[in-house]
């Protein structure tokens, strides 16, 4: 198994970072570190080059087009090499490779854990880290960590968005004269500032546009005014997301799995769990010139510890406090945009 170490001639640099999970782009380090850049030198003559002139070391090949990503020290953060089991057992053989964010476990070492814990909290000082991330750290006893597909875009020719599809089919639990579909009522009832992406909209060929506009943060309501190569991107993308089977697939196991809705169904099931990681994954979209890369991450195993109880009890606010049916005594913030209404 690939092993990762402060003296292996790489370096993780911090890129992004979730409530579960830390993300780390990888980088060659010079050949000799110790020639870093001194920029007191006025010029580099022949036998000393500048240090964009440095080569790199030579990276592992299992490294390439590749992230690093870490599991925080959090009570509700899985092991990782019990994730990976579930990934692998589990998600893998539901969808074509292609339509997955690859993952592979490999061993940091315990110093390199350190290291980015260090930087971690050197960020929060220096005011580079989410406040809302402070105090949260890797988890140092973990044996693995994860190499996961870069999706990033390395030039300007190509994009690269990300979305979460969430509930693509209404709950199963919800009232039949639902005004608001899942996402749509949890977010009502969280008092969402800005208007969301109703993935309702995603499946419906007459509303796709008004998703694909959130997703790319475009206002539907004034296409005229963006640019060319704006609305030819919308147009894109959303031919792409109606004809690829990728969404379909996803609603479709999402319904499977989960048919009664979290008030009846056993809530450690494993279906149930499946059914609830599909509906907070998300979707990385890479569109380039010639193609559309579409690929499912975030399939971290949900655990029934604590988990199921939270659902249900969610699922039951919004059924009796009124924000499937619009109904709610408080008063929400924007209007209600979701197709059911």
């Amino acid at each position: 198994m690939l092993t990762i170490g402060l003296d292996d001639g790489v370096q993780l640099v911090y890129l992004a970072e979730g409530a579960a999970n830390v993300v780390y782009r990888i980088r060659s380090l010079p050949l000799d570190p110790s020639t870093s850049a001194d920029l007191s030198f006025e010029s580099y003559g022949p036998n000393t080059p500048p240090p964009t002139e440095l080569e790199p070391l030579h990276m592992d090949p299992r490294l390439e087009g590749n992230l690093v990503r870490l599991r925080k020290n959090t009570s509700s953060t899985t092991p990782v090499a019990e994730s990976q089991n579930h990934f692998e057992t589990v998600i893998k053989p539901l969808f074509p490779s292609e339509n997955l964010v690859q993952q592979t476990l490999f061993q940091p070492s315990k110093y390199l854990l350190k290291d980015c814990n260090a930087r971690l909290r050197e960020m929060e000082f220096n005011g580079a880290r989410p406040p809302k991330r402070h105090n949260f750290y890797l988890a140092e006893d973990d044996m693995y960590g994860m190499l996961v597909t870069d999706m990033s875009c390395n030039d300007d020719s190509s994009k690269f968005f990300e979305f979460k599809p969430k509930w693509l089919t209404q709950s199963p639990s919800a009232p039949p004269e639902s005004k608001r579909c899942r996402t749509c009522a949890l977010r009502a009832m969280k008092k969402g500032s800005k208007p969301g992406l109703c993935p309702l909209n995603l499946m419906d060929k007459d509303r796709i546009t008004i998703a694909v506009c959130r997703i790319m943060g475009l206002d539907h309501h004034r296409l005229q005014v963006y640019s060319g190569s704006d609305r030819d991107m919308l147009g894109r993308i959303r031919d792409f997301l109606l004809k690829d089977p990728l969404l379909r697939r996803l609603r479709q196991l999402q319904m499977d799995k989960d048919p009664k809705g979290v008030l009846r169904a056993n809530i450690i099931s494993q279906d149930l769990l499946a059914a609830m990681t599909l509906r907070d994954c998300t979707l990385y979209l890479k569109v380039s010139p010639s193609s559309i890369d579409a690929r499912l991450g975030d399939l971290d195993l949900k655990t029934g510890k604590g988990k199921a109880e939270y659902w249900r009890g969610l699922e039951k606010q919004l059924i009796e406090g009124g924000w499937y049916t619009a109904t709610e005594r408080e008063r929400t913030v924007g209007e209600n945009l979701c197709q059911l209404a």
